[in-house]
């Protein structure tokens, strides 16, 4: 049997496996989120145990990215993903029977550094490889499992908790994602062409607009800057709504709005990325971004302006994290190394957690947000500096 090639229908059937099994991966980080109030009750009253277990499953997330990375680029994608499995399934385990300790470190080490960590950064990568003309469109169809996953299982877990509680949850999610993450494992191959270990080719250096560790210190920045705005009003709208004499469940409805816009304009952002390229794309979408921060700052006071910024800040909630793993391939060329994609989703990911800490230390500060959405304009501008500077080099080297 021939092996699959580049754009086949493996290779679209790919992507989908792949988006599910990154939806099914981020789960468990939600469960602390949804269960805030019985998981505290079980430890003092501490709504800080399970909060902290979310914040500290994101960093283990955005270190353990670079390692899996790494691993995926010696031994395939594969195993990546069936380890996330294993690890999620044993640390949801080992934290359903825990206590605050028990929980925080199996969040940290097993659901995050070595669990969640293990679908996103080796997923992506891999499937870049997979196409070339519809490439933007094929990454678009991997990196919505992040929202989806984000808007499925506080839905799940709203269902279940009533009746079984949060341990026998999290046990129950722990056994379902392990299962699947290993069966999407073994359906997962590495592109055609490509070698594994010490016999993969070597990343191509001759196209990089600046020396490779300017590069990679501009994307970080670039991640870092359009995250820290981004979680701003999503971590915080319930609180925002209150502040505008809405009802919570206005809030809760904007962050929906939010994530299903940002799932559809993927797709759109995935067209224009094969169209126009990513570093362009990415300017666009952090000029629109910029635009719905200054929105929240200065015009948002009822419902109908509420709707209409979320609805514009999920346009490129997705399209500039999947235009920086394509920004990665046109300068490194077809061979990139996947832990560089792990280290941007690094500094993405530490932008979201300085978000929501920010705009919480500001608005204790000065009982407003606009100073907090203001900070928030400000790490936009640093993202729209570095990759405009990286646009404006890259249009003289290419």
């Amino acid at each position: 049997m021939s092996e699959p090639g580049l754009e086949s229908p493996y290779a679209w059937r790919l992507a989908v496996v792949s988006m599910l099994a990154i939806a099914v991966g981020v789960g468990g980080l939600y469960l602390p989120v949804v269960a805030m109030a019985p998981m505290a009750a079980e430890f003092g009253n501490q709504r800080q145990i399970p909060s902290l277990a979310y914040t500290l499953a994101y960093i283990g997330t955005g270190f353990g990215g670079i390692a899996m990375g790494w691993l995926a680029d010696r031994l395939g994608p594969r195993w990546p993903v069936m380890l996330a499995g294993l690890m999620i399934a044993l640390g949801c385990a080992l934290a359903s029977r825990s206590g605050a300790l028990g929980l925080l470190a199996s969040y940290t080490l097993l659901v995050g550094l070595l669990g969640h960590s293990g679908t996103f950064a080796p997923l992506a990568n891999n499937i870049t490889g997979w196409f070339e003309r519809r490439r933007g469109t094929a990454l678009a169809i991997v990196a919505v499992g992040n929202a989806l996953g984000g808007f499925a299982w506080p839905q799940v877990y709203r269902f279940l908790l009533p009746a079984w509680g949060w341990r026998q949850t999290l046990l129950a999610y722990g056994l379902f994602a392990g299962a699947l993450l290993l069966a999407a494992g073994l359906y997962v191959r590495p592109p055609p062409g490509g070698r594994l270990g010490r016999h993969a080719p070597r990343e191509d250096f001759h196209r990089l607009p600046f020396r490779s560790p300017f590069v990679m210190g501009l994307l970080g920045a670039a991640g870092l800057g359009c995250c820290t705005p981004m979680a701003m009003p999503l971590v915080h709208m319930v609180a925002f709504c209150g502040d505008l004499g809405l009802p919570a469940a206005r809030g809760s409805e904007a962050v929906s709005l939010i994530l299903l816009v940002a799932v559809a304009s993927a797709f759109l952002g995935g067209r224009v990325i094969d169209r126009i390229g990513p570093l362009p794309t990415v300017l666009i979408g952090s000029s629109i971004q910029a635009f719905a921060v200054i929105g929240f700052m200065t015009w948002v006071d009822d419902l109908a302006s509420l709707w209409l910024f979320s609805a514009i800040m999920g346009v490129p909630f997705i399209v500039t994290v999947q235009g920086y793993a394509l920004i990665l391939r046109d300068f490194y060329g077809p061979h990139l190394a996947g832990w560089r994609l792990g280290y941007i989703m690094l500094f993405t990911l530490c932008g979201m957690a300085l978000g929501s800490w920010l705009a919480g230390v500001i608005f204790d500060l000065t009982l407003r947000y606009q100073g907090a959405f203001l900070a928030g304009l400000a790490f936009n501008v640093l993202n729209l500096a570095a990759v405009g500077l990286l646009y404006w080099r890259w249009q003289r080297v290419k």
